[in-house]
């Protein structure tokens, strides 16, 4: 049996047969409050649907504090759908769903360590998840049966991704995801020790086909992918994380990449799904 007790100077006491822990706690009043949510959510959300889009958009969020609010991930409401946008200095996501309570238009920056979180309890059912934001407008509660997580917001403007955001290609190339990731996985084992770059080279009209390739002064890697191309032919280079990053966390059987040479970014998006796309700008090489 474990016995807990409270002791002076909040202090708990912790007992459990011959063995006895005393942990130092703090004032419970120091706790951070819990804003008050309203009468009823802003919305819902079908648990299985967000658990993948925050799945497919969350890891490209910014690890590094010197732009807080690239840490986030856009999550903007209007009508019947959010999307949700994350952006470092390198990749793009962007994944709309459908919503379950139309709602008026407002958008927000919520943490992308919180959504993770809210990913692992989450449940690849139905059943939907309510989204309350607070009066004050700084913090977000998701509500599920017998849970609820609360999250800050960040505080900032968030940058117009769409800017950057490619509206043509020259070259169109449509690959099965499984068999690039089968390619681009031991190219970044010999990309590791030289920048970490991998190039694309992708035929043209009538040559179909991308050969993946890495060389470093360990060795180097060459793989052959079979692809149907549309436009020219065309050669690429690419931070070997980024690639299998988006590779191994969007579970598409097949894989749109679209490119506009070798200095403009490189798109990917499923075959059959027009709800996300994802943006990696490329790496500039000497040759």
């Amino acid at each position: 049996m474990l016995r807990l007790e409270t002791g002076p100077g909040e202090t708990l006491h912790v007992s459990s047969g011959p063995f006895q822990s005393h942990v130092k706690g703090i004032d419970a009043d120091e706790f951070p409050s819990i804003q008050p949510t309203g009468e009823r959510p802003t919305t819902r959300i079908a648990q299985n649907v967000l658990r993948r889009a925050l799945a497919e958009v969350a890891f490209a969020a910014a690890s590094d504090e010197a732009r807080p609010i690239l840490t986030g991930v856009l999550a903007r409401f209007e009508g019947d759908q959010l999307t949700l946008a994350a952006a470092d200095n390198y990749r793009i996501a962007v994944k709309t769903l459908p919503i379950l309570d139309a709602v008026t238009e407002t958008s927000v920056v919520i943490p992308a360590r919180a959504l993770n979180e809210l990913a692992r309890v989450l449940s690849d059912i139905d059943d939907p998840v309510e989204v309350v934001l607070a009066t004050a407008r700084n913090q977000v509660l998701f509500h599920l049966e017998g849970i609820d997580l609360v999250s800050r917001l960040i505080d900032g403007q968030f940058p117009n991704y769409q800017q950057v955001m490619p509206q043509t290609h020259a070259t169109r190339a449509v690959l099965d995801r499984e068999e690039l990731l089968r390619a681009v996985r031991p190219a970044a084992l010999i990309a590791h020790e030289s920048a970490n770059i991998v190039k694309l080279q992708i035929g043209g009209d009538g040559d179909g086909g991308i050969t993946v390739s890495a060389n470093a002064e360990v060795g180097d890697h060459v793989g052959q992918v079979e692809a149907s191309v549309e436009g020219d032919g065309t050669t690429i280079a690419f931070n070997a994380r980024y690639l299998a990053d988006v590779l191994t966390n969007v579970m598409a059987e097949q894989f749109a990449l679209e490119l506009n040479g070798p200095l403009s970014p490189g798109v990917f998006k499923p075959v059959g799904d027009d709800q996300y796309v994802h943006v990696v700008m490329p790496v500039r090489t000497t040759s």
